[in-house]
């Protein structure tokens, strides 16, 4: 991948962009969102783009087991597991979005991201409150009803309460 692709302002590369450059992009991708010597920009980057390699035109990251895990829904697991519990200073919150997004994005399907997802929703940032009432929502499991009604009760940002008000929503409809 042309490091170039990944340095645009305020855009993120299309899947086209990025396999100009590579024909098999997904290690290089998971190691620039990974690698704490890669231009922050460029890992944010490379973590938002990864779960545009899991869709139906390629193999699909949805049917893997968590015995077998599927590289990009692996490396989206590593960003968001490489913020410490106690970072809070702003790269560390970006990055957590960036991978909780992405997760959610990547549409696994596996109860294993809903219970990494799920201690989020009680996060100090709101911003990570609500990407993961987001994300929750795109996993599409109804396991998270349970932990996303309990935190509505609790949450006290509007946005946030209409995020997780309309995962709930959402979910009722994958449980049908």
């Amino acid at each position: 991948i042309e490091l170039h692709t990944l340095t645009l302002m305020d855009t993120l590369p299309t899947r086209g962009q990025i396999m100009a450059f590579a024909a098999d992009p997904v290690p290089r991708l998971a190691n620039l969102a990974l690698s704490e010597g890669t231009d922050f920009g460029v890992r944010l980057r490379a973590t938002r783009a990864l779960p545009q390699f899991c869709s139906a035109s390629v193999p699909t990251c949805k049917d893997d087991s968590d015995a077998d895990m599927h590289p990009i829904r692996a490396a989206v697991r590593d960003v968001i597991t490489s913020v410490g519990a106690d970072d809070r200073d702003g790269k560390s919150l970006l990055r957590l979005r960036a991978g909780i997004e992405a997760l959610g994005a990547i549409q696994s399907g596996e109860q294993s991201d809903v219970d990494l997802l799920i201690p989020f929703l009680g996060h100090a940032s709101r911003d990570i409150r609500f990407a993961t009432a987001h994300a929750l929502r795109d996993l599409c499991i109804a396991s998270a009803e349970t932990a996303l009604r309990n935190r509505y009760e609790d949450e006290p940002v509007a946005q946030v309460r209409l995020a997780i008000s309309a995962a709930l929503g959402e979910l009722e409809q994958c449980s049908q």
